[in-house]
């Protein structure tokens, strides 16, 4: 009788193990959930620090190579665009009618004034070639209970080169993402909420600053079209200027 129930025990421990998913189960399935080949919206950009608030409008398209052209539309950087070409970013200052290029270091610079970083807004999403990471266990956010996997980057280039992102265990998606520097050091915590559904894209988006505690941002998301056919012009850099 011993030996059955250990038998059980250990066939009902394998059959465990085998329904378990894994992290990169977990990241394939958030992929799939909010995946799509091009991406239209507008936004409004809150940022509030020890000077008061300060709000800016800004329309945003992503093709299906990822590139991203960003557009301010109103505030005190109002004509400004922002071009991400892999790797690379070209912001233009229509006051200046001057082109910048940043890369490297400069993707962790602020977006208008925000505590998002122009890699926060249009890095490239493929955690599979960037990081290697791990299921840690389980947390719950609020009333949501997630997945946490660990994140450690591959490459010193990374701007953030640990991650730790909640997700939902229902939908899929993440729910909250904390970026450190290499050293372990917490440097901010970025809060997903309002998705829509097929694909699932957040709507509203926040960020604290773990630093500069009294800083602090949230970006809404309206308007949104998914996989509507762009002209490609938009992501020239010999037209971006115009």
């Amino acid at each position: 009788m011993k030996k059955l129930i250990i038998t059980l025990i250990i066939i009902t421990s394998a059959l465990t193990a085998l329904g378990a998913e894994s992290a990169k189960d977990i990241i394939d399935r958030m992929d799939e959930v909010m995946d799509f080949e091009t991406l239209s919206f507008s936004a409004t950009m809150k940022n509030t620090d020890r000077l008061g608030i300060t709000v800016q409008s800004f329309s945003a398209v992503q093709n299906s190579d990822g590139d991203t052209l960003m557009t301010v539309t109103s505030g005190m950087d109002k004509g400004q665009k922002i071009l991400r070409l892999d790797d690379e970013i070209y912001i233009y200052y229509p006051d200046a009618d001057e082109i910048i290029r940043l890369s490297g270091s400069g993707l962790s610079d602020s977006f208008l004034g925000s505590d998002f970083s122009y890699e926060d807004l249009s890095g490239d999403d493929d955690y599979n070639k960037r990081y290697d990471y791990e299921l840690k266990g389980s947390e719950t956010y609020g009333d949501i209970d997630c997945h946490l996997i660990s994140f450690t980057a591959k490459k010193l280039s990374e701007t953030y080169q640990n991650m730790e992102i909640l997700i939902d265990k229902e939908r899929y998606v993440p729910i909250v993402e904390r970026l450190y520097s290499k050293s372990g050091r917490l440097l901010k915590t970025i809060y997903y909420d309002g998705y829509t559904d097929a694909p699932c894209f957040p709507t509203i988006v926040r960020t604290e600053n773990a630093v500069k505690k009294s800083n602090r941002s949230e970006m809404t998301i309206s308007e949104i079209v998914f996989n509507r056919k762009l002209d490609e012009s938009l992501f020239d850099r010999e037209e971006f200027a115009w």
